[in-house]
């Protein structure tokens, strides 16, 4: 799998991404009645995708990089050639940025990144 994120100073591609959940309020809002058995129902269009996903790093360099990009406020870009619909712009927030060093055999860095999609 091919990842690639570009950022305000260029692109970088993470070894892999292992994980990555999504997703979307739904905004529609339904009203109960008093003394009727069929709500008023408010259709509103879903909201963009939000969630967390994982990239990992084989090397210390590109893995603290990287945990500096997330930390930075900008949009950044997703393109995946394996998953095109994990493709967006999106801004990292709600939530904490975690760089994680494999215990087991101290060679693979993983960063949790907390995004919320934004149009682009």
């Amino acid at each position: 799998m091919s990842t690639t994120i570009a950022h305000s100073g260029g692109a970088f591609q993470p070894s892999a991404m292992p994980t990555l959940e999504m997703s979307a309020a739904a905004n529609t809002r339904v009203h109960e009645v008093l003394n009727r058995a069929s709500p008023d129902v408010t259709l509103r269009v879903a909201g963009l995708r939000r969630g967390t996903w994982q990239v990992t790093f084989d090397d210390e360099g590109a893995a603290l990089s990287a945990f500096a990009v997330f930390r930075s406020p900008q949009v950044l870009t997703l393109t995946n050639t394996d998953v095109p619909a994990a493709d967006m712009a999106f801004v990292v927030a709600e939530g904490e940025i975690r760089l994680v060093l494999d215990p087991s055999t101290k060679a693979f860095w993983t960063i949790d990144v907390p995004f919320r999609e934004v149009a682009s």
